[in-house]
């Protein structure tokens, strides 16, 4: 018999909606064309690095899928700022079914600097 491995993984709530809106919006889009993905928000310029596993997307070019997906990414990045949170990092990557997300907030890193 194998052993089973449980592994306990952490979450915020705010991670748990994003990850969670980002499964169902993926329901909508080419299961193949989304079997890997990744976004990539860049806080400096306020802009998204997106790519999925899109096979027929020219070089230099911007696929459809890429920019549905990129609207999905900026309207997360606006649901919080309504609720007065600031993203400083948003990465997601959907890859061999498993999601990952670093989510991270301007205030969290204004707490790092005064507990410093």
């Amino acid at each position: 018999m194998s052993e089973s491995t449980n592994t306990t993984k952490t979450v915020t709530l705010d991670e748990l909606s994003v990850l969670m809106s980002f499964h169902y919006a993926k329901e909508a889009w080419d299961k193949e064309d989304t079997a890997q993905v990744s976004i990539d928000f860049d806080n400096e310029y306020k802009d998204f690095l997106v790519t999925t596993s899109e096979n027929n997307v020219r070089p230099g070019r911007f696929s459809k899928l890429q920019a549905e997906i990129t609207a999905w990414a900026d309207q997360q990045i606006k649901t919080f700022s309504y609720q007065n949170k600031n993203v400083n990092a948003f990465v997601l990557t959907f890859v061999d079914d498993v999601l990952s997300i670093e989510l991270g907030f301007e205030s969290d890193a204004e707490q790092v600097d005064t507990e410093a």
